[in-house]
């Protein structure tokens, strides 16, 4: 994760976006970052490091991007910083509203490759999830949803 987040601060440095720890939560979460100025969202990011890819999605951590009033994205990570998926609210939703994404004991809907990602496509370089991410995000700014 560390990787991720040292690359989304030095391209924002270039591309006009500054990436810091969100501060809007009572508990203190290293997964959620804040995107601002030309991005302007939370990315609160989920890594794998090693096959099977499963990671655990924190219902909480979702209920507070909700409640943030800003647009958030989640980003999981397969073992690199190059290779993941981006999801977005409406991803995120879908999935847990048609049960795709089983929420277990422990508070975090359990989500796999495979039928548990069946919406969206893998990113397969840091470039291609940036331009997806702006795409999405400048896309909803402008009244346009993916």
């Amino acid at each position: 994760m560390n990787e991720f987040i040292s690359l989304l601060r030095q391209t924002g440095e270039g591309q006009g976006f500054r990436c810091q720890p969100w501060q809007g939560t009572r508990r203190m979460s290293n997964n959620i970052v804040e995107l601002s100025s030309s991005i302007d969202c939370l990315v609160y990011i989920k890594v794998r490091s090693e096959e099977p890819w499963r990671w655990g999605v924190t219902a909480n951590r979702i209920d507070e991007l909700r409640r943030s009033g800003k647009k958030w994205i989640v980003v999981l990570l397969c073992g690199t910083p190059e290779t993941g998926y981006l999801l977005t609210p409406n991803d995120v939703d879908r999935y847990i509203r048609q049960g795709i994404w089983p929420l277990g004991r422990d508070g975090d809907y359990k989500v796999a490759t495979g039928s548990y990602l069946q919406f969206n496509r893998p990113f397969h370089s840091f470039t291609e999830f940036l331009n997806d991410l702006m795409g999405r995000v400048m896309g909803e700014r402008n009244g346009n949803s993916r």
